[in-house]
């Protein structure tokens, strides 16, 4: 890996900064329709995977939250504003650690150090 073309550590690059313009969409286009490269596919593939994990997380504490809400859980009901607070702050931190290592390793890969 350490021989890897120019366009081969731009498009892995551009996997990783595309969380500025087209997160998601952006390496899950290249990572489906680059079969040559593995070097673009393993970025492609990581890059896609942080930038969609967030809203994974999201998805899945709201869905926990109401069935737990709508099941009659009396400690949703009655704290349920500071457990959704409390989810809420941990996604918020968890998107920005993932857009900050998208960044990272969006640069680390341009100046040939992955």
């Amino acid at each position: 890996m350490d021989n890897q073309s120019t366009t081969s550590r731009v498009l892995s690059s551009l996997a990783y900064l595309s969380i500025l313009f087209l997160p998601v969409i952006f390496p899950l286009i290249i990572w489906i329709v680059d079969r040559q490269d593995s070097y673009v596919k393993h970025h492609a593939k990581a890059a896609f995977w942080s930038q969609i994990f967030p809203a994974i997380y999201v998805l899945v504490t709201l869905l926990i939250f109401f069935i737990m809400g709508a099941s009659g859980v009396e400690q949703i009901r009655s704290a349920g504003g500071w457990v959704f607070a409390t989810f809420t702050v941990f996604a918020l931190l968890i998107a920005l650690l993932l857009y900050i290592y998208n960044l990272a390793m969006g640069i680390s890969v341009l100046i040939k150090r992955q």
